[in-house]
């Protein structure tokens, strides 16, 4: 099934239950626990404002416009210019965004999510930073009971 986004000329292509392809066959996203996303992105990818527009516009429909949590592949990114980070660091509807990569390469390109709105992270261990992402949405979940007891 393939549809436009609202907020990007690119078409969002479902691949798999719990799967889509955006960014023009660039990102893939998969929901791997509820609440929580993982993005993978082709190999040597260059990132665009408008391919983190289509990313986000694809998260948003696999979330239904519902706050969640994202894990970013970064061992792929070969280029992640401001104006791409910029787009990311702004997503009111991420909760938080763990960013796992291999080594100082992939940290240095994560280095500009300091300024997001959303809590973010680098990780080299995907297993910490899905442990992570869950205790952000609990801390989440508790601050919003708490709100409106």
């Amino acid at each position: 099934m393939q549809r436009t986004s609202p907020h990007a000329a690119l078409p969002i292509r479902r691949e798999a239950m719990g799967s889509l392809v955006a960014a023009g066959g660039k990102a893939t996203l998969t929901l791997v626990a509820p609440e929580i996303q993982r993005l993978r992105w082709s190999a040597r990818a260059g990132i665009t404002p408008d391919d983190a527009r289509a990313v986000l516009a694809a998260s948003r429909m696999m979330s239904a416009g519902a706050p969640y949590a994202i894990l970013v592949d970064m061992t792929s990114i070969i280029d992640l210019p401001p104006g791409a980070r910029a787009v990311f660091n702004a997503e009111a509807l991420v909760v938080a965004a763990a960013l796992v990569g291999e080594g100082p390469m992939d940290e240095v390109l994560a280095a500009g999510a300091c300024k997001a709105v959303h809590a973010t992270r680098f990780f080299t261990s995907e297993s910490s930073a899905r442990e992570w992402l869950q205790a952000s949405l609990a801390a989440r979940t508790a601050r919003m009971a708490r709100e409106s007891a």
